[in-house]
C-alpha cells in the first residue's frame, strides 16, 4: 500500500508540474506575440534577457540581485547539476552568469497546436574562444582550461587541423602516422586523447635538419602525432587569451596577419613623416642569436602566467613539452632551453616570449601616454616632451625599429642589446644587427629591401616633389636562390615519359611560380617577375628540346590557348611551352601577368577571428569581397555519430576517418549531388557513397573515394531502374559509378 500511495503522489505531482509549465509557456508566448513577435523596445528586451533562466538560478542557489552584477553560486548545486548534464563546472558557471549570450530563443509551433519555446546553444568552440578573447582583454585570469582542451569539440577540431596539414604524413619516434589514428573508432580515439591530458608524458621529438637561406642547416623537432594533437588542443584554447594581449605591430604566426602587412606598416610610417624633419629614415635591424634554441623555460612559463593562464595543469603540460628532449641518430638528448622548431605550439610560445620586448619599445617610445584620442596627437606629445618616437615591427624573431636620427638609432641598439641580455637572457648578434640609413641603403626584411626614395617623376612637373617615400623592393639575392630551386623542378619534367605525369609536374611548377608572384605582389617587382620568367623559359626550352627534339618549336603556344589556369591566361598572346593532352594544351604560366597591387584599404588592427566585429572587418578588408569560409561543418547527425564504432561487415568500416572525410567530400561537392547536381537541404535525403567498395580499410575512406549522392541517384547507382526521361549526362555519371562497384 505504501508503494502504491507513493506512486500516486509522484504521478499527481508530475501532472501538476506539466499543467503549470504549459500555462507559463502559453503566457510567455502570448506576451511575446503581443509585443509584435519579439519587436520590443531595448529596455524590455534587456529585461527579458535578464529574467530568462531565473528558475535555473533559483534551483542552483544563485542569488540574483536587482542590478546586473556577478551572481553568487551554491557550489555544491552547480557541481551536482554539471555532473547531471555532463558538462564542465566552469562552463555551467559561465552560462549562468549570462544565459542570453549563450543561447538563442525562438518559438516553434507544436504538431497538435500551441507553441514551444526552444533555446538553441551557439557553436561551442567558437563561443568558448570568443569568450576567452573578451575576458582576456579585460585582464581576467583563467583556470580550468584543461577541461576546455579535453572537450570533444576541441579534439575533433584539432584532428581536422592536423589532418589538413602536409606534416600529418610524417611520423615521430613511434613511427605512427595520422592514418593509424583515423582508423580507430571515434569514441576510442577521443578517450585516448582525453586520458593523455590527465597524465601527460610527451615522447621525445625526432630531430631532422632542413637547409636555411644562408647555407646552414636548421634543426627541426618532429613530435609524435598524438603529441601534435595535444599541442593543437592547447593552442586552440590559449591562443585567444594571448591574442587579446599581444602587441598590435607583431605579425608573425598570428591569424589574419601576414608578411605583407608588416611591410605595408613600415611603408606607412615612412610616408607619414614625408613632410616632417623627423621622418623615420633610420632603422635598427635586429638579429637574435639562436632565438628559438636559447629561450629560457623558466622565463617563458612566467610570461605564460602573466598572460592570464593560471591553470597550473596547463603550465605543467607546456613544461613537459619543452623538456621532452629529442632523439638524433638513436641517441636521446635533453632540452634544457629553447622551444622545439617544428612543434605546433612553438610559434605561439615564441610570440609570448618576445611580446614583452614589443610592449617595451611601444610603451616607451611610441604610445606611452595614451591620453589623446588620436595617435598623431599622442606622437606630437612625445616630441614636445623631448622623446623621439620609435616604431617597432616584428615578424617571429626578425624585428625592425625605425627612428629619425642616427644618434637615436645607435643608442637604441645599445639599449636593446642590454634589454635582451638582462630581461630575456638572449644575445643580439652585433655583426648582424645593423643601423641603416634608408636614404642610402635599405633594410633587408622578410625577403624585401625597404628604402626611402623620392617619388617617380610624372609627366607633369608641377607634381614633382623632393619628399621621400618608402619603397619595398624584392631582395634579388634571396629571390635568385628560390629561382634556382624552381629550375630544378622544371628540369624534373624531362624525367617523366607519360603526358599525365608531365602535366602534374607542370602544375607543380606553376604553383611555385604563382606563390613567388603573390609573395612579391605588394612590391615594385616588374624586374623580379621578368627575371623569373626569363630563367624559367630558358630551362623549359632545354627540357622540351630533350623531350621533343623535332617538335619543340611547334609546342610553343599562346597563353590564352592553355586549358590550365584559363582565367589567368585570358587575352595574353605571349607564347609558352606546353604539352598536348586529349587535344588541349597544358603549359607553364608566367609571373609577369601577375599585376602589382597595392592595398586600397589600410590594415585594420582590430581584425581578429575571435570577435564577430573582427571577423566582419576582415571580410570587408579582403580584396575578393567574398564571405569567409564557414566553421568546420558537421554533417554528422547523432545517428551517424552513434555508428562511429567499427562496423564489421563485408564492405567498408565506418571508422573515425570516414566521419571526418565525408565532411571534406561534402565541401568538395559544394553541397550538391555528384550525379544530378541537386543541392542538398534538410528535407533532401542524401548518402555518402563509396565509389570503390572493395578497397582495403586504409584506402576506402579517403576523400577521392567518397561522393555525395541524393537518394534517388544513390538507388540508381545500386542497380535501381533508371527512368527513360532522365538526362543523358546524369545517366552517364550513374553508369560510371555502377561500373566501379564490385559485387
Amino acid at each position: 500500500m505504501d508503494g502504491i500511495l507513493i506512486t500516486i503522489l509522484i504521478v499527481t505531482g508530475f501532472l501538476i508540474y506539466k499543467l503549470i509549465s504549459s500555462s507559463r509557456k502559453q503566457e510567455g508566448y502570448k506576451r511575446w506575440k503581443a509585443t509584435g513577435s519579439g519587436n520590443t523596445t531595448n529596455e524590455e528586451t534587456s529585461k527579458n534577457k535578464w529574467e530568462h533562466g531565473a528558475w535555473l538560478r533559483h534551483a542552483l542557489g544563485v542569488v540574483t540581485p536587482k542590478m546586473r552584477t556577478c551572481p553568487v553560486f551554491d557550489e555544491e548545486a552547480v557541481v551536482w547539476c554539471a555532473n547531471l548534464l555532463g558538462i564542465e563546472v566552469m562552463r555551467l558557471k559561465e552560462i549562468l552568469q549570462d544565459v542570453s549570450s549563450h543561447y538563442r530563443e525562438f518559438w516553434i509551433r507544436k504538431r497538435r497546436g500551441g507553441y514551444r519555446m526552444i533555446s538553441a546553444p551557439d557553436k561551442e568552440l567558437k563561443a568558448i574562444q570568443d569568450m576567452l578573447y573578451e575576458k582576456s582583454g579585460q585582464g581576467v585570469s583563467f583556470t580550468g582550461l584543461v577541461e576546455a582542451m579535453a572537450h570533444e569539440v576541441t579534439i575533433v577540431t584539432a584532428i581536422h587541423n592536423i589532418k589538413s596539414n602536409k606534416g600529418s604524413k610524417t611520423a615521430g619516434v613511434d613511427k605512427m602516422k595520422m592514418d593509424k589514428y583515423l582508423q580507430m573508432p571515434k569514441d576510442e580515439l577521443i578517450l585516448l586523447i582525453q586520458s593523455c591530458f590527465r597524465k601527460y608524458q610527451p615522447k621525445p621529438a625526432r630531430r631532422e635538419y632542413i637547409p636555411k637561406s644562408n647555407g646552414k642547416m636548421r634543426p627541426l623537432g618532429i613530435p609524435t602525432v598524438l603529441d601534435r594533437i595535444i599541442q593543437e588542443c592547447v593552442r586552440l584554447i590559449i591562443e585567444p587569451i594571448c591574442e587579446a594581449r599581444f602587441y598590435p605591430h607583431s605579425y608573425g604566426f598570428r591569424p589574419y596577419r601576414a608578411q605583407k602587412h608588416a611591410i605595408r606598416d613600415i611603408i606607412n610610417v615612412i610616408n607619414a613623416g614625408c613632410k616632417s624633419p623627423y621622418q623615420a629614415v633610420w632603422a635598427v635591424e635586429g638579429d637574435i642569436q639562436g632565438c628559438f634554441d636559447n629561450i629560457s623555460h623558466r622565463i617563458l612559463l612566467q610570461k605564460v602566467w602573466r598572460m592570464g593562464i593560471h591553470d597550473k595543469r596547463v603550465l605543467k603540460i607546456i613544461s613537459q613539452m619543452l623538456k621532452a628532449g629529442y632523439i638524433e641518430r638513436d641517441l636521446y638528448h635533453k632540452t634544457e632551453t629553447g622551444t622545439p622548431q617544428g612543434g605546433i605550439l612553438s610559434p605561439l610560445l615564441s610570440n609570448i616570449y618576445l611580446n614583452d620586448f614589443d610592449w617595451y619599445v611601444g610603451r616607451t617610445y611610441m604610445e606611452p601616454h595614451r591620453k589623446c584620442k588620436h595617435k598623431c596627437n599622442d606622437t606630437r606629445r612625445l616630441k614636445w616632451a623631448g622623446t623621439t618616437p620609435k616604431y617597432n615591427f616584428r615578424y617571429a624573431d626578425d624585428w625592425v625599429v625605425l627612428t629619425s636620427t642616427e644618434k637615436e638609432a645607435f643608442r637604441m641598439k645599445r639599449e636593446l642589446t642590454k634589454y635582451f641580455r638582462q630581461k630575456l637572457k638572449l644575445e643580439l648578434s652585433q655583426e648582424k644587427t645593423y643601423v641603416t640609413d634608408l636614404r642610402k641603403g635599405g633594410i633587408h626584411f622578410l625577403g624585401y629591401i625597404v628604402k626611402a626614395e623620392r617619388k617617380r617623376k610624372t609627366p607633369d612637373p608641377a607634381t614633382w616633389t623632393e619628399h621621400l617615400v618608402g619603397k619595398p623592393l624584392p631582395d634579388m639575392e634571396r629571390l635568385s636562390k628560390k629561382i634556382a630551386s624552381l629550375l630544378e623542378q622544371v628540369h624534373r619534367i624531362e624525367l617523366y615519359s607519360k603526358p599525365n605525369t608531365q602535366a602534374a609536374q607542370i602544375q607543380y611548377v606553376n604553383s611555385i611560380i604563382l606563390g613567388l608572384a603573390q609573395y612579391y605582389q605588394p612590391s615594385i617587382c616588374s624586374h623580379a617577375y621578368h627575371a623569373i620568367d626569363r630563367r624559367v623559359n630558358n630551362a623549359a626550352l632545354a627540357v622540351w628540346k630533350k623531350l621533343f627534339p623535332k617538335q619543340y618549336n611547334q609546342m610553343q603556344v599562346p597563353l590564352k590557348t592553355l586549358c590550365n589556369l584559363p582565367h589567368r591566361h585570358e587575352g595574353y598572346e605571349s607564347k609558352t611551352f606546353a604539352i598536348p593532352i586529349e587535344g588541349k594544351w597544358f603549359g607553364i604560366t608566367y609571373a609577369f601577368i601577375t599585376h602589382s597591387r597595392h592595398e586600397r584599404k589600410p590594415f585594420d588592427q582590430k581584425m581578429t577571428p575571435y570577435t564577430a566585429e573582427g571577423r566582419r572587418r576582415y571580410v570587408n578588408y579582403r580584396n575578393k569581397h567574398k564571405l569567409l569560409p564557414c566553421d568546420r561543418p558537421s554533417i554528422n547527425t547523432p545517428e551517424d555519430i552513434a555508428l562511429a564504432c567499427y562496423a564489421d561487415g563485408k564492405g567498408w568500416k565506418a571508422n573515425f576517418e570516414y566521419f571526418m572525410n565525408r565532411e571534406y567530400a561534402y565541401n568538395r561537392d559544394k553541397g550538391k549531388c555528384k550525379c544530378c547536381g541537386k543541392p542538398f537541404s534538410i528535407t533532401v535525403p542524401k548518402h555518402c557513397h563509396h565509389i570503390d567498395n572493395q578497397l582495403p580499410i586504409e584506402r576506402i575512406n579517403k576523400v577521392p573515394n567518397l561522393a555525395w549522392l541524393c537518394e534517388s541517384c544513390h538507388r540508381m547507382v545500386h542497380n535501381s531502374p533508371i527512368p527513360p526521361e532522365l538526362d543523358a549526362k546524369v545517366v552517364r555519371k550513374i553508369m560510371k559509378y555502377r561500373e566501379k562497384l564490385k559485387p
